[in-house]
C-alpha cells in the first residue's frame, strides 16, 4: 500500500460493531475493506500481506477470507498482478447487500426458541464424531498449495464417509484439484458447521484439527 494511501486506525460502523452475526475479526476485516472504498480504492493484497497487518497466520487470514466470502455482501476474487508478480483477492464490500444483512432478524415464536435445539445439539443427534488413534497423527501428510490432491484419498484419510465425499466433490469440477483450493472450501465449511446459514457436510472439530496438520506451510 502506498504511503498516502496508510491510516494509522480502522473505522468500524456501530451497526456492524453490534452485530452478533459475525465474529470480531470478521467485523475488523469488513472495515478495513470499507475504509478502502471509502478513498475510492480497491483493496489488492495476498494473503501473506493481510496476515501480517492482521496479527496472524496464513492459514488463519485465508480462513477468514474463505468464511465472509461466503456472505453475499462480501466478494474476494483471487487474481494475478503483472507489475508485482504476485496473486493475492480483489476484495470488495457491497455496503448496500451489508446494510441489509446487519439488520434484526424478525423475533421469533417464543414457543419455537422454547423448543428450539442448538445446531451442535442437532448435529450430534445424527453425526458421529470420527475417533482417531494417536498414531495416526504421526502418519499425516503435508500438502503445499499448488500440489495436487484427489480429493477422495485427502478425505478418506480424514474419516469421512463415502456419501459425504461425493457430496463435497460436487463443489469441484474434477476429481483432482489443487491444495489451496481444497483448503479453502474446506476451511469455510468447518468453521460455518455451527451457523444458521449452514449448507454442505458436517466437520468435526477432531477432523478439522487433523486437516490443518496437513497444511505444509502454517
Amino acid at each position: 500500500m502506498k504511503k498516502k494511501q496508510m491510516k494509522n486506525f480502522v473505522k468500524v460502523n456501530y451497526n456492524l460493531l453490534a452485530t452478533k452475526k459475525l465474529s470480531s475479526t470478521q467485523k475488523l476485516f469488513v472495515s478495513y475493506i470499507i475504509g478502502w472504498q471509502e478513498n475510492g480504492k480497491i483493496c489488492f493484497e495476498t494473503n501473506n500481506t493481510l496476515a501480517l497487518k492482521f496479527g496472524m497466520k496464513y492459514g488463519g487470514m485465508r480462513s477468514v477470507i474463505t468464511t465472509l466470502n461466503k456472505f453475499d455482501f462480501f466478494t474476494a476474487i483471487k487474481d494475478y498482478d503483472e507489475r508485482t508478480g504476485t496473486s493475492g483477492h480483489e476484495i470488495t464490500v457491497n455496503i448496500d447487500l451489508l446494510e441489509s444483512f446487519l439488520l434484526p432478524d424478525k423475533k421469533t415464536n417464543k414457543i419455537d426458541c422454547a423448543n428450539e435445539k442448538s445446531i451442535e445439539e442437532l448435529n450430534s443427534e445424527f453425526y458421529e464424531t470420527p475417533a482417531f488413534e494417536v498414531n495416526e497423527f504421526k502418519s499425516i501428510p503435508l500438502y503445499h498449495d499448488n500440489d495436487i490432491i484427489d480429493i477422495e484419498q485427502v478425505m478418506s484419510l480424514l474419516n469421512f464417509n463415502e456419501i459425504d465425499i461425493k457430496e463435497f466433490q460436487k463443489n469441484f469440477p474434477t476429481p483432482k484439484v489443487r491444495f489451496e483450493d481444497f483448503n479453502y472450501y474446506f476451511s469455510g465449511t468447518a468453521l460455518n458447521k455451527n451457523k444458521e446459514y449452514h449448507k454442505g457436510i458436517l466437520i468435526s472439530d477432531e477432523q478439522y484439527k487433523r486437516f490443518q496438520k496437513m497444511i505444509a506451510n502454517q
